[in-house]
């Protein structure tokens, strides 16, 4: 009778099996690293990047202490109804007034009637304006058709001469450029001895 012998696996066999396995395990790693396989949590978490929102900046000069304003702001403007007149001939109304519907808050008036058909006021210019402008006409709580000749004088020249009725109104503007005197003048021509009239400058103004 026959011995029976156990069947095994001879070394050279086993290492070959160990190479084969260690060479798979090789190729799995590789196509890993080539992005051929699952993803690596470990190499996604470090290649992913948050880029912040953008941010406006908004800048402005600062200003200088003590700069003069450019001669065209409002803050260079001088209503005449903040000046006192040289002369008038019977006073200044500077209270609020409206002319043919509208309503001027900074406002020169003066008053004529039959008995003083004429009324002026004259004012210091100090030769530094440039120009003066106002919106012209009788003051609406004058007597009805009524009418008054509106005159500007620069320096003892006539410079602007109307005559205007009542409900109606013209915007003027003047240049007084190195001019000393500015004399406003109104002058009533009717016969209505019993009522004044009024004649107003609309937001009279003097610009540098």
């Amino acid at each position: 009778m026959r011995k029976s012998r156990k069947q095994g696996r001879s070394p050279v066999r086993r290492l070959s099996a160990v190479a084969a396995w260690i060479t798979a395990i090789a190729a799995l790693f590789t196509a890993a690293a080539c992005g051929g396989g699952q993803s690596n949590p470990a190499q996604d978490a470090r290649t992913i990047t948050t880029t912040p929102p953008a941010v406006t900046v908004t800048e402005s000069q600062p200003s200088v202490p003590g700069e003069l304003e450019s001669p065209s702001s409002a803050s260079q403007d001088r209503y005449l109804s903040e000046l006192e007149p040289l002369t008038s001939s019977a006073g200044v109304d500077t209270n609020s007034a409206e002319i043919n519907g509208r309503g001027f808050a900074q406002t020169v008036t003066l008053t004529a009637n039959a008995a003083g058909p004429v009324s002026f006021a004259e004012y210091n210019l100090g030769r530094k304006w440039r120009t003066f402008s106002a919106t012209v006409g009788l003051r609406d709580d004058s007597p009805t058709s009524g009418s008054l000749n509106f005159e500007v004088s620069v320096d003892g020249r006539q410079t602007y001469k109307k005559e205007i009725l009542l409900g109606e109104s013209r915007s003027i503007n003047i240049g007084v450029e190195n001019a000393l005197r500015l004399k406003l003048t109104i002058t009533y021509t009717g016969q209505d001895s019993g009522n004044s009239y009024y004649g107003s400058w609309g937001d009279a103004k003097l610009r540098l």
